[in-house]
Parts: C-alpha cells; structure tokens; sequence
C-alpha cells in the first residue's frame, strides 16, 4: 500500500506539472518512424509489419506471406498432377524451354541450330552442328537440365518487382516464338513433329502475352504474379524430378547425361553427372528461393488477403484431381509411377 500511494503521488504530480503538449503526445522513437536515415544515405522505406486489425500477426511483409503460401501450394500441387493429363501441355511447355536451352548452348558456342522440337510424348530434339561441335558438346549437353533450372529461377526470382516480371514475360514470349519459328522452317524428319510445337508455342505465348499486357495497362499485377509462380514453380519441379529420373534413378544411353559422362571417358558415369547436375540444381533454386525472400522484405504491397485464393484453391482442386483419378486409375487396374517419364 505504500508502493502504491507512492506511485499515485508520482503520477498525479507528473500530470500537474507536465506540460500540455508533452501529455498528449509521446515523443517518436526511431524505430516508429516510417523511414530511416542511414549515415551518409538517403532515406530508406521500413517495410511495415503484416496485421489483421490490431494484432499483428507477422512480423513478415505482405508479399513475403504471399510469396511462401502461393509457392508452398504450388509445389505440392504441381507434384500430384505431374503424372496425370491434366500437367501434359505444361510438361510440354517445360520441355520447349529444355530444348530452347540447349538451342542457346549451341548459339553460345558460336554453332547454328537446324531444328527445335517437341514430341507429343513430353520428349524433345534439338539439332545443331558447326565447325566447334567437340567444344560445344560440353556446353550444349548440361544447358538443357541447366537451364531448366535457370528459367525457373528466373521468373521465380521476377516476382520481387512488377516490372521485372514483366520483363521475363517478355522474354518467355520471344523464346516461345523463336521456337515457333523453328518449328516452320527447322529440319524436321516428319511433318507432324511440327504440330505439338506450333500449337504449344501460340498458345502459351497468348496466354502470357495477354497476361502481361492486360497487367500494364491495369493494377492486375496479382495475377500476373499467381501465373509467373505457377510457371516457376512447374520448372523448379521439373529440373529436380526430370533430372533424378532421366539420370541418376536410370541410365538412359539417350540421356544427356550419358552423353556428357562419354565426352570425360571411362572415368566419369553417367550417375555421377546426373548426380552433380542434380545437387547444383537444387542449390541454385534454395538460393534463389531465399534472395526472392529476402527481396520481397523490402517491399511496401498493401495488404489485400484475396491475392492468397490462387495458392490454396489450386492445391484443393488437385488434391480433388488426384483422389478422382486415383479411383479411375484403380478401377483400371492401373498403377501410377511416381517418377515423371524420361524424355
């Protein structure tokens, strides 16, 4: 009780003699102001901590929240389907920019590219020759599973800012035409080779040309971000599983990795490239997956809790997919690796 009676004393004399303004108003902290001032910079805007009317609930940025949960239900969604009919032109899709890798490997190492193809059978071809060929076979040959990797970090890692993710759209739409191109005028054996490639490469070329284009002109950035990561997401699944498949689970003498481990002689297999590739692979995506994250810290996004719909009605509708052709499949009498095929 005295404690206590010493305390009222105190405050009601703080009250008294205080002055008007310093009741009313605390003094701002540093850390309450919306930016800081670094020594000898300008000022940078702190990311404001994610809420849900008074409680906060992260102390994560909207679009960190985005970014995990839309990323989080993509993947496991894109790994139930990855067997069934449903994944099959985005399968395609993967194995055009497989084989566009391949085609910039060769144009890399100053070659010329006669064809491009895509098989109805998610498989693919790239033909190329030139005078540096025995040179160029060991830049070619890991580009394509390589560069897998690359194109889905990349429009992973385009998510950070709207304009930049425009910009990789724009360039998926010029490395889908270029192959649509090719797709006319390459050196293809057989005619009907050039139909899969020509209607996947228009196709998805409106798709994400409108997309984009529809989001320049509009505040519709959200859903340009739900399809990139949905692309990204597609390729990161498809250079881990497709590379554990085609080369380190089997040994293919088609695989570019037994191609590869040939040009190193009798001391390399084709396991331990499938192997090398595979680790590299999945060391660049977490890598990239964490500078994504750490970007979008910065960010300002307002908080708007329906741009979190596309991630878990995507995984809903394959997990719904997946129990609805399990039953077909077991009615069949059909069993279902869980690989993807080589190709």
């Amino acid at each position: 009780w005295y404690l206590f009676s010493e305390w009222r004393s105190f405050f009601l004399y703080s009250i008294v003699t205080a002055p008007p303004r310093e009741r009313r108003v605390r003094r701002r902290r540093r850390s309450d102001a919306p930016f800081a001032l670094p020594r000898g910079g300008a000022p940078q805007l702190m990311p404001t901590p994610l809420a849900w009317g008074p409680f906060s609930v992260t102390p994560f940025t909207f679009d960190q929240v985005y970014f995990l949960v839309t990323l989080a239900c993509y993947l496991p969604a894109v790994v139930l389907l990855w067997r069934s009919w449903v994944m099959k032109p985005f399968k395609q899709w993967a194995a055009c920019l497989h084989e566009f890798s391949h085609a910039l490997g060769a144009w890399a190492t100053c070659n010329s590219v006669t064809s491009i193809e895509v098989h109805g059978d998610e498989g693919g071809l790239t033909r190329w020759k030139g005078n540096n060929v025995e040179c160029g076979r060991h830049v070619v040959l890991p580009a394509g599973y390589m560069g897998s990797c690359f194109w889905g970090c990349l429009i992973v890692f385009s998510c950070c800012d709207p304009m930049f993710m425009q910009v990789v759209a724009l360039l998926l739409c010029v490395a889908l035409l270029i192959c649509l191109l090719y797709a006319f005028i390459g050196q293809t054996e057989e005619a009907p080779d050039r139909l899969p490639l020509i209607i996947l490469s228009l196709s998805f070329t409106i798709v994400i040309g409108g997309v984009a284009t529809v989001c320049f002109f509009l505040p519709w950035h959200p859903l340009l971000e739900a399809l990139m990561l949905w692309l990204g997401a597609l390729n990161i699944v498809y250079a881990t599983l497709d590379i554990y498949d085609d080369t380190v689970a089997r040994t293919d003498e088609r695989s570019d990795a037994y191609q590869y481990a040939k040009l190193w002689g009798p001391c390399c297999f084709a396991k331990c490239v499938g192997a090398i590739w595979l680790t590299a692979s999945v060391f660049v995506l977490l890598t990239v997956t964490g500078w994504t994250w750490t970007w979008l810290a910065r960010s300002e996004g307002d908080v708007n809790w329906h741009a979190l719909l596309p991630g878990p009605i995507v995984l809903s509708l394959a997990v719904l997919l997946r129990i609805g052709l399990g039953f077909v499949g077991a009615g069949a009498g059909e069993e279902k690796p869980l690989l993807p095929d080589g190709g």
